[in-house]
């Protein structure tokens, strides 16, 4: 009796292996794409330094600047020229060469988040800072959008198409005022 029942589930039981070896393993050569939004961060870097968002992440220093005059403290006006010009060489790097510019972009990133959101972006990240994007993945520049946050002038938007069209200054913080 048992050798009977066996023998009739023996065949179901093969048959649903080779099913599943059939169709619940089949591959496809289709692969998915991946969509990363690409920036120039450059462009964006100038847009930043010519904006209300710098000229306001600017004014604690220049208030202690003022201050530092205002008492002669020469120290205090030592150490705050000396920022100032650290902080010129890697706004050189940034706007000229291929610096990071994540500070500045930490000053956007809700609006970043929506944008990633909005076009369907697995990342987004600085063109310069992709080493590789394999066949399945899909660069598309926004470096228009991400400067639009920081509400460019039309001179700054003729002066991110110049941008785009020109290569980064190699070691761009040597570069003197």
């Amino acid at each position: 009796m048992i050798s009977r029942k066996l023998y009739s589930i023996v065949p179901i039981i093969c048959l649903t292996m080779i099913s599943i070896v059939l169709f619940g393993t089949e591959r496809t050569n289709a692969q998915t794409t991946v969509r990363i939004g690409t920036f120039d961060s450059r462009a964006v870097a100038i847009v930043y330094c010519n904006s209300k968002y710098f000229k306001s992440s600017m004014e604690p220093l220049m208030a202690q600047m003022k201050t530092a005059k205002e008492k002669d403290d020469k120290k205090t006006i030592t150490k705050i020229e000396r920022e100032g010009s650290l902080r010129q060489t890697m706004m050189h790097e940034q706007g000229f060469g291929t610096g990071s510019i994540s500070g500045i972009i930490e000053t956007v990133k809700d609006k970043i988040a929506v944008l990633a959101k909005d076009e369907n972006f697995t990342a987004i990240v600085s063109k310069w800072e992709l080493v590789y994007g394999g066949a399945d993945v899909e660069l598309v520049d926004i470096t228009e959008k991400i400067a639009a946050f920081f509400e460019p002038n039309d001179r700054m938007k003729e002066m991110i198409k110049e941008v785009l069209e020109s290569e980064p200054i190699k070691d761009a913080y040597l570069i003197e005022d």
